[in-house]
């Protein structure tokens, strides 16, 4: 028998077989972990970071100033950050990095940051981005809203998209 419990973004899966077995994995707020325990060192946000202190360089991220690639550089204790958190914030600050500021550059004078407006806003249905109210497709909608090329509306919709399935069940 299979029991599955969803507790405050705790997803426990319970396997009664004479025995007890208990896996526990935990969704990883990346937002909520910059903002909680980077943010007071460095910029209030991770795309503010990003932009002003990292570089790319063959598909690793660098400091500007100390030339250490972050994932080691975070891993050598910087943040005192676990192993998975550490996976989290590189994947982020690397998928943050990846976006090279689109939002930044076509809607922040419009909407708030894109992680208050896919989390507020909207809603992914059957592997869609749809508005969370109209239902409207958003990657279609966005074929003709925010001065964004044909190129760029998969590049935000994977931006948005991932605002939602990075978030933490309050």
């Amino acid at each position: 028998m299979t029991m599955l419990v969803r507790l405050s973004g705790l997803c426990i899966v319970v396997i009664l077989t004479g025995s007890v077995a208990i896996a526990v994995a935990r969704t990883i707020d990346p937002h909520r972990l910059y903002e909680q325990r980077c943010s007071g060192c460095h910029t209030p946000h991770a795309g503010s970071f990003v932009r002003q202190n990292l570089v790319e360089d063959r598909g690793r991220l660098i400091g500007r100033k100390t030339g250490r690639e972050v994932r080691a550089f975070l891993e050598a204790g910087h943040g005192n950050l676990t192993l998975e958190e550490t996976k989290s914030m590189v994947a982020h600050l690397t998928n943050i990095q990846s976006a090279r500021g689109l939002f930044q550059d076509k809607c922040i004078i419009c909407h708030d940051r894109a992680v208050v407006l896919a989390r507020t806003e909207l809603a992914i249905e059957d592997g869609r981005l749809v508005g969370r109210y109209s239902k409207r497709d958003i990657a279609q909608f966005l074929t003709n809203h925010g001065r964004l090329k044909s190129d760029e509306v998969a590049r935000m919709v994977d931006v948005l998209k991932r605002h939602l399935t990075t978030m933490q069940d309050e």
